[in-house]
């Protein structure tokens, strides 16, 4: 089973921490995620992942926190946290993958939960990441 990666960008907002987010137009709202090509370290694959689904362009170093064995198959899923400042509250991403969806992005609270309009794995995900990201 091929590996995921969860790049999670992170940024302080009036001194609370959040994490960014996105409403697909049929599967609710999700972290950016993907998997992880044959030739690719996960390091790597967590910026392509972000550009292709965000269409946030950034450089390593990305900062390591864990892995995950998530959902009913427990599959692996690398997460790597991301600060940053200067990006908009909200914004549209077209995507030139998975059937060319147009993702709308927003910043969730990082020390509240997910309500029922996210996905179960993500909910698992976010139970895992958010209390290993610092942004110190």
């Amino acid at each position: 089973m091929p590996e995921k990666v969860c790049p999670i960008v992170v940024r302080l907002n009036s001194g609370q921490p959040e994490v960014l987010a996105f409403a697909h137009p049929s599967a609710g709202k999700q972290f950016v995620k993907g998997t992880i090509e044959s030739d690719e370290d996960p390091d790597e694959a967590a910026i392509r992942e972000l550009w292709e689904e965000s269409g946030i362009r950034i450089v390593k170093p990305l900062f390591y926190i864990g892995v995950h064995q998530t959902g009913t198959t427990r599959q692996c899923w690398h997460f790597f946290q991301h600060v940053s400042s200067g990006l908009p509250e909200t914004w549209y991403h077209h995507t030139a993958n998975d059937f060319g969806h147009t993702f709308a992005f927003f910043w969730h609270p990082l020390r509240e939960p997910l309500d029922q309009s996210w996905h179960s794995i993500f909910h698992e995900a976010f139970a895992f990441f958010a209390p290993r990201c610092s942004l110190d």
